[in-house]
C-alpha cells in the first residue's frame, strides 16, 4: 500500500465513471461511489455480468475492480470498452484485468484468506484514497494514522464482536443495514457471514429497509446497523419491536426505550473510515462465530466454477 500514492498521481479528471466489481470487490466499491457522487461526479456500480459494447459511452472511464485480477465478469466487461477508457484496481500482478488496463492501481499482492478479509479492507482503503484523490487530494497523513485506529478497534472491540457472534448463532440469521459509504460494510459483512460463518445474511440500504424490508423483524431477530448519521429512526423502531439491534457508529443514538439496542462507538471517523473499521469488526464477528462452532473460515462449501479466468500467471 505504500506505493499507492504515487500510482494515484497517474489518474485525473474523470467526468463520469462506471465501476465493474463483483463479490467482495463490489461491496468495497460503495466507498468510492458514495464519495464521488457526493462530489458531483456521476458514478455507476455494476457487476459487469450484463455489460455489452453497445452500452459503452464516450467521455466515460470504466474501472474494473478484482482482487485476483481474474474475475470473469470484470475481464469480459473491460474487454467491451476502448482500451484508453479502462482503469483497474487489482491485488495480483500480472493478471488478466491488470493487463487490460494501461495503468492499473495495484495493492502489492497482499496475502489474503479465502473469504477476502485483508484483500477487502485493502481494496476499500485504496478506493477511498482514489475517491479523495479525484476530488481534491487524498489525506495521506490521516490514512497512515488510520492503521493505528484499526489496531485499537481490534484490541478493544473483541468482546463486543463476541456478543454479536453469539446473537448471530442463536438467531441463525442477520440483516446488515447502512447507507452511502456504509453500504460497503453492510454488503461486505453479509457476504462474509455467509462465506465464513455459513449463516444466512442479507444487506440492505437504510431507506429501502424502512420501506418494508424491516417488516420481517421480530423479537429475537438480529440486525446490525452501520450508522453514518441517518440510521437512528431505524435502530429505535427495531429495538422497540423487540428485535436485537447492534449499531456501529461515530455518535451515540439516544434511546429511552427498553428494547435490546447495543452500540459500538468509533468516534471522529469519516464515513469511509467508519465503513472500513466496521468491516474489521465484522471480520472479528466471523472469527468469534467460527471459534464457537469449530468451523474454519478457510473451509470451502462449494467449488467455484466459471468465476475466474484461467491464467498461467
Amino acid at each position: 500500500m505504500a506505493a499507492l500514492p504515487a500510482q494515484l498521481d497517474r489518474h485525473h479528471g474523470m467526468s463520469r465513471l462506471v465501476v465493474f466489481a463483483i463479490g467482495a470487490s463490489h461491496a468495497a466499491a460503495h466507498v468510492l461511489v458514495a464519495h464521488l457522487t457526493a462530489h458531483g461526479i456521476p458514478c455507476e456500480l455494476q457487476t459487469g455480468a450484463d455489460f455489452t459494447a453497445a452500452q459503452a459511452r464516450p467521455g466515460t472511464t470504466y474501472l474494473g475492480i478484482s482482487q485476483s485480477g481474474r474475475s470473469v465478469e470484470i475481464v469480459r466487461a473491460l474487454s467491451q470498452v476502448p482500451p484508453e477508457s479502462r482503469m483497474s484496481v487489482v491485488n495480483r500482478v500480472p493478471s488478466p484485468v491488470a493487463e487490460l488496463t494501461p495503468d492499473p492501481l495495484t495493492l502489492g499482492g497482499v496475502a489474503d484468506s479465502r473469504v477476502s478479509t485483508v484483500g477487502y479492507t485493502a481494496t476499500a482503503l485504496a478506493l477511498a484514497m482514489l475517491a479523495e484523490h479525484l476530488t481534491g487530494g487524498a489525506d495521506l497523513a490521516r490514512w497512515q494514522a488510520f492503521g493505528e485506529l484499526v489496531a485499537t478497534v481490534i484490541e478493544r472491540r473483541r468482546e463486543a464482536a463476541a456478543v454479536i457472534a453469539a446473537d448471530l448463532l442463536r438467531a441463525g440469521h442477520i440483516d446488515v443495514v447502512s447507507s452511502r459509504a456504509g453500504l460497503a460494510a453492510a454488503e461486505g459483512a453479509a457476504l462474509l457471514f455467509r462465506e465464513g460463518a455459513v449463516v444466512p445474511a442479507a444487506s440492505y440500504d437504510t431507506r429501502s429497509y424502512l420501506h418494508g424490508f424491516m417488516d420481517s423483524a421480530k423479537p429475537g431477530s438480529v440486525h446490525l446497523i452501520v450508522d453514518r448519521g441517518d440510521e437512528a429512526l431505524l435502530a429505535r423502531q427495531l429495538a422497540d419491536h423487540g428485535a436485537t439491534v447492534h449499531v456501529i457508529g461515530t455518535e451515540p443514538i439516544p434511546y429511552a426505550g427498553t428494547g435490546p439496542l447495543h452500540q459500538i462507538l468509533l468516534p471522529a471517523m469519516t464515513d469511509a473510515e467508519l465503513s472500513i473499521a466496521a468491516s474489521v469488526i465484522c471480520q472479528m464477528i466471523v472469527q468469534e462465530a467460527c471459534a464457537a462452532t469449530g468451523r474454519r473460515p478457510e473451509d470451502s462449501v462449494f467449488t467455484r466454477i466459471d468465476t475466474k479466468v484461467e491464467t498461467a500467471a
